[in-house]
């Protein structure tokens, strides 16, 4: 990973954390930070290194994971109009980009339920769905099992 975006990113986190006060969300936070370079560290690896339209929709995206994420948010953000937006982003990366946020918080859920005791209802409510059988469609569509399935699953 180039230095600037090694601490560039570094510097994002941490003015995050600062933001932060209570412990819990400063973990979550944590785990978020070390995916989020694991992640981008094997893309560089893989040689799937993405432009930068697609890392500014990750990042938006990332970085709104608690609230609920519209395609006409991002739009909005990155200056383009929504259907400009989801064309672009299909063409560079041959994904929907509903899909591709309703995975992120999928992905997001997992860490959630392997790694803190959180409720299913409160990481529903944290990653901005509006009911918790909503989140639970999604997830099962996402991780092809419910939550509480995948949690007992990867109990330790």
């Amino acid at each position: 990973m180039d230095t600037d975006d090694a601490l560039s990113l570094s510097d994002a986190y941490i003015q995050k954390c600062e933001l932060m006060n209570h412990m819990e969300r400063i973990t979550n936070l944590q785990y978020r930070m070390i995916f989020d370079y694991t992640e981008r560290i094997e893309k560089l690896r893989s040689g799937k290194t993405p432009s930068k339209f697609v890392l500014d929709v990750t990042n938006y995206i990332h970085h709104h994971l608690s609230e609920p994420i519209t395609t006409e948010e991002i739009a909005k953000a990155l200056y383009m109009s929504r259907s400009r937006l989801s064309v672009k982003f299909k063409r560079e990366t041959n994904e929907n980009l509903v899909d591709f946020i309703l995975k992120e918080k999928t992905e997001e859920a997992k860490r959630l339920l392997r790694y803190t005791d959180k409720s299913i209802t409160s990481i529903s409510s944290y990653l901005g769905f509006s009911s918790q059988s909503h989140f639970s469609h999604v997830f099962k569509k996402y991780a092809n099992r419910l939550p509480n399935e995948y949690r007992k699953r990867h109990d330790h």
